[in-house]
């Protein structure tokens, strides 16, 4: 068996790309057309509805906010570190390969052009208040998996290369704390009280949250009440907004760890009636279900056949080397 800091390290690049490749069949898709559509929830990689932003991709391809989290991965292994201005050059890079058709969020997508046009850094953000615009942040939860307050604060200066506002500052934190956290492993989630302990912690390794806390609040008091899908949907929202898909994908993770492919497709079946951001929502549990159980928690077919993996895989192993040489 190898080390399993190393399994942590491949599976969550690799958790995420699952969950956004499962949950991109039914993104934005309401329960009874999915149902009308595929006769059941998505067990394995289907292509997407008719309906869905991604219908255009095979089934084993993944939305962009996969590939930012690769260009900020190659960013961290390339600068040994992370640095804003080679991680603009490389989305530069990347836009002009011609990438950015895999429905990247319009406020990046808007950046990433400005950037190209030679714009300063500096004042090219945006304002945002979507999931989709910290997503690749789970990249600074690895690289600094032994001390969550650090993976917090680079999260938050990660985000505010493309997206700016309260909810990017604090919902980047929360990503980066919780991948962190889960990765070091020193708390067993197996009993609830941990549960409660990792919220804790989460929240001690972000001092500026405000609103941040509120809802690591509710994720406790869901926990508490032991929301079923559908329940915890309606109690926090599922949409694109962080302080919808966020906290309920903590919630889904938290409540079936030792469960993990229960929690695994929850996430990606997360569409509640009126749809839903199911590749988003997809993409936090994946990866916080590898960043805790390792990759071996996922089908070895899956990790095979999904995008990007052997680049995935290639770069958490390169990010190993760096973090234990």
């Amino acid at each position: 068996m190898e080390d399993i800091l190393l399994s942590k390290l491949k599976g969550t690049p690799i958790g995420a790309a699952l969950g956004a490749a499962m949950g991109k069949a039914v993104h934005e898709i309401p329960a009874r057309d999915v149902y009308d559509y595929f006769g059941k929830p998505i067990t394995n990689f289907s292509k997407s509805h008719p309906s869905s932003p991604y219908d255009f991709l095979l089934p084993e391809e993944v939305p962009a906010e996969v590939f930012l989290l690769k260009v900020v991965l190659e960013t961290l292994v390339e600068a040994k570190g992370f640095d804003p201005y080679r991680f603009a050059a490389k989305l530069v890079a990347w836009l002009e390969e011609g990438e950015v058709h895999r429905y990247l969020n319009p406020t990046l997508l808007n950046v990433l052009r400005a950037l190209k046009e030679g714009e300063p850094l500096e004042e090219v953000y945006l304002k945002s208040s979507s999931i989709s615009a910290i997503l690749h942040t789970v990249a600074m939860g690895m690289w600094h998996y032994d001390n969550a307050t650090l993976a917090a604060e680079g999260a938050r200066l990660m985000a505010l290369v493309l997206a700016r506002g309260r909810e990017i500052e604090e919902g980047a934190q929360i990503i980066g704390a919780a991948t962190a956290l889960l990765i070091e492993g020193e708390i067993d989630l197996s009993e609830e009280n941990e549960k409660y302990r990792l919220l804790e912690e989460i929240a001690d390794s972000c001092p500026e949250l405000v609103e941040g806390k509120k809802y690591l609040q509710r994720v406790e008091e869901a926990l508490k009440r032991n929301l079923k899908l559908e329940e915890a949907i309606n109690f926090f929202g599922n949409g694109e907004y962080v302080w919808e898909s966020l906290p309920l994908a903590l919630y889904l993770t938290l409540r079936d760890i030792r469960y993990p492919q229960r929690a695994f497709l929850n996430a990606v079946n997360s569409y509640g009636d009126f749809g839903g951001a199911t590749a988003a929502v997809g993409f936090l549990v994946g990866a916080w279900i590898g960043a805790y159980w390792g990759i071996e928690v996922f089908p070895p077919e899956w990790v095979e056949k999904v995008e990007l993996s052997k680049e995935l895989i290639q770069l958490a192993e390169k990010i190993y080397e760096l973090l234990t040489s």
